[in-house]
């Protein structure tokens, strides 16, 4: 089966967000990494999704 790969910035305020937006993606995520370190008012993690995708070969 084929992923379509996507990768995204979540940018939050508290942990608690970060975890609802993880909840909400945990079936289709393959990693994430919190950003170290922040200096502004919002931090950010970055998630990688695979998305499976229906291949238009025949057999």
């Amino acid at each position: 089966m084929k992923y379509i790969s996507v990768k995204v910035r979540v940018s939050y305020e508290k942990p608690q967000e970060l975890q609802t937006v993880l909840e909400l993606l945990r079936p289709v995520i393959r990693s994430y990494k919190p950003e170290k370190g922040h200096g502004g008012a919002y931090r950010h993690a970055y998630v990688e999704i695979g998305i499976p995708q229906e291949s238009d070969e025949k057999p």
